[in-house]
């Protein structure tokens, strides 16, 4: 029956993934624009920058889409969007009623006003003195409707560099523009101002504009539009341009100012957690909002919560953004920027618990998750031996649910959530002595700089209400798992086929692997796994050939004595250590500075870790081939290294090619202590799903049968090698 289920799962995860992975390029959309109109569209080299743009970009990574931009005249593009040749026309667009008969408007994105521009020593002061004025404006634009009800002497122009080349070469009096554009305008040419002084010119709209027939193209950006309006991009992206001066040489707001690499241990909902492929939750989605304001790009890295501390001071990240609560202890390792959040500890039960005060909890069994002040907490209410330590929450409360403890100590906010997914359980605010706590980031000792940085954009997003937003968005949702508040994704619900054996294996496939593409994990995990067991075998191979032949040589001829000594402590430590063990030193210790990748570093920990099996293995092998083979080829002239390498090791490689096989099978399977330094391995994927679903055995399950899937494999083809081996003899 275990197989049965084994086998249905691994088929519909592998269907599913083909289903992804056919549709998985993201489609493009076309925007044309005429990029000579800051602040709102203009070119820095050839990129597109601008507030148009930016807000093209934001509205579009939402909706799913990458974005192609190209250049058109501005009365060109209100011709080439209904006639398909591009999806959308952004280009500061008043939304008219002569131009809705054409296109189609999205909701408005900005307020304008149409204002003069005119070189400082003008007579032009009042609106009056307009009237009868040389004019130049932009064809097609509100600007030079406007000027024509107040001169005869209106020159058109394609674009707005040639409306200022007019106005600076003194072939026109002036220039009717809109007032933000008028203000970059006079930005990059101090010898203009700005004149408001057209008192009968009217509040305006712009709008992106799109083709009559593509009604579901622009719904879907309408919402995506008012989804960032909403939380907050919007108003960064205008900020960032109107706190450089609105000047046409302010880069993209997407130009980042350099990457903010953040660890977490996404199992600790609401606050951080993996929705899909995505991060979310409260603490994640401030970090969006903080690397948006401050204009950094945004890496995410997964580890196990009492791993950040030392990880963050040791320089491996910039910061780490998982619940923290604030105290001395940690205090004296790492900095914490200002709180941003308070709670307090609670106890989580199962219905029907007999637990019900403060004194019910004394010398109960209390599961928590190590390195939390929950943790600490429970130390003062019962003994060690009544504490059961986990590495994730997820697996704390499931200690409650199997009935292994009696209660879990954790923050309230976390209870909730957790309550909200397991309607068996409860919270109990009975820990009358537990104090307020507050949570925080934190930062390596020396890092005072970027912990500033952060704390001024923490105060300024508090200030603006975007936390309180956030927060507000999950207790909205009952801090239950739901998307990102930046992300355009649904929540799901929980698919029920209506009861039956099938129908309930199904249905906890599809919340095991299909739900939020959780089978992203596996294959992720699966990919991990096997180039870190790949390159860890080749290391491993080469280095062992090396250090048997050292000291197999030695063994026979007594040379290389400080070499083979060398050997024999390398062989004796490793062997006698575990390999998780050896792992979190050269992780931890030897690599505590290196900006290396952490697969690699955990495939040169287990390439060293096998390298002393293979060595061991191979030197049985040399030791196997008979002495006098080696004095047959010294009597044939062969120096030792030409003996070993031509005669000895072929026949030695035949004979412990079985041994070999069985080491890589065993290294394919000890990677999957990997997860422990933060790497989704095959095994550390499963493990998520489980913490996300509460369902251990399908998770576990697939992620067995895929070891065994590659075992049976490599079986096969280690059993094919040594049979042609032999065969050859």
């Amino acid at each position: 029956m275990i197989a049965a289920i084994a086998i249905v799962a691994v088929i519909c995860v592998a269907g599913a993934s083909y289903q992804m992975m056919a549709g998985n390029d993201r489609d493009v959309l076309v925007v044309e624009t005429s990029p000579d109109f800051a602040p709102f569209d203009y070119l820095i080299g050839n990129k597109y920058v601008g507030i148009d743009m930016d807000i093209v970009r934001a509205v579009c990574n939402d909706m799913g889409y990458e974005v192609e931009f190209r250049t058109n005249t501005f009365d060109s593009i209100l011709m080439s969007v209904p006639q398909g040749k591009a999806d959308i026309g952004a280009s500061g667009f008043t939304i008219d009623e002569d131009r809705a008969k054409s296109v189609n408007f999205s909701i408005p994105y900005a307020e304008i006003k149409q204002v003069v521009v005119a070189p400082i020593d003008t007579d032009i002061e009042t609106l009056e003195d307009v009237y009868g004025k040389r004019i130049s404006v932009q064809t097609g634009t509100t600007g030079a409707d406007y000027a024509e009800t107040v001169t005869k002497n209106v020159v058109f122009q394609k674009t707005y560099s040639d409306v200022l080349l007019d106005i600076t070469t003194g072939k026109a009096d002036c220039e009717v523009v809109d007032s933000t554009v008028a203000i970059a305008q006079v930005a990059a040419h101090p010898e203009l101002q700005v004149l408001d002084i057209l008192t009968d010119s009217p509040v305006e709209e712009y709008g992106f504009i799109f083709s009559k027939s593509n009604t579901e193209l622009l719904e879907k950006f309408n919402a995506s539009l008012q989804r960032i309006m909403d939380n907050g991009i919007y108003d960064q992206i205008w900020d960032h341009y109107e706190s450089n001066g609105f000047s046409p040489d302010t880069p993209s707001f997407y130009d980042y100012k350099g990457t903010l690499v953040v660890e977490t241990s996404p199992d600790f909902p609401p606050f951080e957690y993996m929705y899909g492929s995505e991060y979310a939750g409260i603490d994640m989605d401030i970090m969006a909002a903080i690397a948006n304001d401050i204009n950094y790009r945004l890496v995410i890295k997964n580890n196990n919560f009492d791993s950040i501390v030392l990880s963050v001071s040791q320089g491996k990240s910039d910061m780490g953004a998982s619940g923290f609560t604030i105290d001395e202890d940690r205090a004296k390792q790492v900095l914490f920027s200002d709180p941003y959040y308070s709670i307090k500890q609670v106890v989580v039960v199962k219905e029907g618990s007999s637990i019900q005060s403060l004194d019910d909890v004394r010398g109960k069994r209390i599961a928590v998750q190590t390195g939390t002040s929950g943790a600490a907490y429970a130390e003062t209410v019962t003994s060690t031996t009544n504490v059961s330590y986990q590495k994730m929450y997820t697996e704390a409360v499931m200690d409650v649910m199997t009935g292994k403890v009696d209660c879990e100590i954790v923050d309230n906010t976390v209870a909730q959530s957790q309550v909200a997914m397991n309607p068996g359980l409860k919270v109990m605010d009975i820990l009358t002595d537990a104090e307020t706590e507050y949570y925080g980031f934190i930062f390596a000792k020396g890092n005072q700089e970027l912990c500033d940085m952060i704390n001024a954009s923490l105060a300024k997003l508090q200030g603006n209400g975007t936390i309180d937003r956030i927060v507000k968005y999950y207790a909205d949702n009952e801090y239950k798992e739901v998307p990102s508040y930046f992300s355009s994704q649904v929540a799901e619900d929980d698919q029920d086929s209506g009861g039956g054996f099938w129908a309930d294996l199904w249905d906890r496939i599809y919340n095991d692997f299909i739900k939020n593409d959780r089978y992203n994990y596996i294959f992720e995990g699966l990919k991990n796994t096997l180039i870190i067991a790949a390159v860890a075998l080749a290391i491993g191979m080469s280095l062992g050939a090396v250090v048997a032949m050292v000291r197999s040589t030695h063994d026979q001829t007594g040379k290389l004595r400080i070499l083979n000594a060398v050997c024999k402590v390398y062989t004796t430590v490793i062997r006698g250590t575990p390999v998780m063990v050896q792992l979190l030193i050269i992780y931890y210790v030897i690599f505590a500075t290196s900006d290396l990748n952490s697969v690699l570093i955990a495939s040169v920990a287990f390439g060293l870790n096998s390298g002393a099996y293979v060595a061991e293995a191979v030197r049985g092998g040399i030791n196997a081939v008979p002495k006098g083979q080696m004095e047959a080829c010294r009597s044939l002239g062969m120096t030792d290294r030409m003996a070993m390498t031509s005669v000895i090791l072929p026949q030695a490689v035949r004979n412990i090619l079985p041994s070999l096989g069985n080491e890589g099978i065993s290294l394919l399977k000890e990677t999957s202590v990997a997860g422990y330094i933060g790497i989704m391995d095959l095994t550390r994927g499963a493990d998520i799903i489980r913490g996300q679903t509460y369902d251990a055995l399908l998770p576990m399950i697939v992620a067995g049968a895929i070891y065994l899937a590659i075992v049976l494999i490599l079986t096969y083809l280690v059993g094919r090698l040594e049979k042609r081996l032999n065969n050859a003899y």
